[in-house]
């Protein structure tokens, strides 16, 4: 926990790095409840104890980001809008994703592929399953093995061109998000030749490439260079050996230069390429700038407020907006301009505006841009267990005729 933050500490020079870190370990707990076989009971202590450290020295306090304006969307966003067969698809990529994460069960140990740090590969489950009468082979990518620290340390290299691996070989990716698609390029050929060679009836499957936070990030690297024409490799060869390729991330950070999507080609065209985003989620802005805003944002002096904290921070802002009566009263956070963006058809999972009683989740669509401008800070927001709980509610709503589905 970050018990062992003295708070004179918060206020020296050095007092980004120390909230990064603070940051760091708060994520490990969430990226921790999935390998847990007792998740309830697990993220029940977790978030007492979690509570408790922050009743007792008043310096974290992840919900600071909720006060300020740009802390979500606007309320009247484009609707994402689906078929239920779609949403089948979304649910077994979420389940698969929060799977991945768990020990494998005896009957499942061939299915699963282990990390392998020396040849920079992850850990990942590639089978076969049945979807109705088609069957489909779903290939997960698990997410950050300790913490949060595994990729944020590889935010400090500059991005790499991603010359013979993507078409755009200019478009700069994330160098260590990169590093780990290219070692991962031979063991997934093997495993998915080895399915093939098992049943060649598979090749009317389709593949479905998944994957939670940094897993999700490497999903959609492989995914384009299934999809390159430019390039070859062992992987991308056996591209036309599927129905459809598809690849449906959850709380995956940003990834390269240009937004990565799906290209403009007749034989893509029913593949999906969705990436889905809880509001809030800090991982999916997580940028070497933007997390250096955000922990200046929380590590503002013991009981400081948000308002407090931002006037102070951003008061050109505030002064432009005095005669402006649209805009919010609550203050706003300056974002610095980032680096890297999200990749695929961005999907945003959230509490519907203004809704009544119990509160209603909906899917709505947005761009990179619009990403851009946002303060997200807040660790809950980016389990796996929550993403899957979303998407299946909404699923739930499709299969039902309702609006929110």
């Amino acid at each position: 926990m970050w018990t062992d933050l003295d708070p004179r500490e918060a206020r020296g020079p050095d007092s980004e790095a120390l909230w990064i870190e603070a940051l760091d370990r708060e994520l490990s707990l969430v990226e921790e409840e999935q390998m847990d076989d007792h998740a309830e009971t697990s993220r029940s202590m977790r978030r007492d104890d979690a509570q408790s450290a922050k009743t007792k020295t008043g310096l974290i306090n992840y919900n600071k980001t909720w006060a300020f304006s740009n802390s979500r969307l606007p309320p009247h966003q484009p609707p994402f809008k689906n078929y239920f067969e779609t949403w089948r698809l979304i649910c077994r990529a979420a389940r698969s994703s929060a799977q991945v994460y768990q020990r494998p069960q005896r009957d499942q140990r061939e299915y699963y592929i282990a990390a392998d740090w020396r040849h920079r590969t992850k850990a990942m489950v590639l089978k076969s399953t049945p979807l109705d009468d088609q069957n489909l082979i779903v290939f997960s990518i698990r997410g950050s093995q300790i913490n949060f620290v595994d990729w944020n340390v590889n935010l400090q290299p500059a991005p790499t061109a991603p010359e013979g691996f993507l078409d755009d070989g200019q478009n700069a990716c994330h160098s260590g998000f990169l590093k780990v698609a290219k070692a991962m390029v031979a063991p997934v050929a093997a495993r998915l030749r080895q399915l093939l060679e098992q049943d060649p009836s598979r090749c009317s499957s389709s593949l479905l490439i998944t994957g939670h936070s940094a897993g999700g990030a490497v999903a959609s690297l492989l995914y384009m260079h299934m999809l390159a024409t430019s390039v070859e490799s062992e992987l991308n060869i056996l591209t036309g050996c599927f129905k459809r390729v598809h690849c449906i991330t959850f709380g995956a950070p940003p990834v390269s230069f240009l937004p990565l999507q799906k290209p403009d080609h007749l034989h893509v065209n029913k593949s999906l390429f969705l990436s889905f985003i809880n509001e809030g989620d800090l991982v999916v802005r997580a940028d070497k700038a933007y997390l250096l805003s955000l922990a200046k944002l929380l590590a503002g002096p013991k009981g400081c407020s948000a308002n407090t904290l931002v006037k102070k921070a951003s008061k050109a802002v505030l002064k432009s907006a005095k005669g402006d009566k649209s805009v919010s009263r609550a203050p706003y956070w300056p974002v610095p301009e980032a680096t890297l963006s999200n990749a695929g058809r961005l999907v945003v999972l959230r509490e519907k505006p203004g809704s009544q009683r119990s509160p209603v989740v909906e899917a709505v669509v947005t761009s990179d841009e619009k990403m851009r401008d946002v303060v997200f800070g807040d660790t809950s927001m980016h389990s796996m267990a929550l993403y899957q709980q979303r998407v299946e509610a909404l699923a739930f709503a499709a299969m039902l005729g309702d609006e929110a589905g």
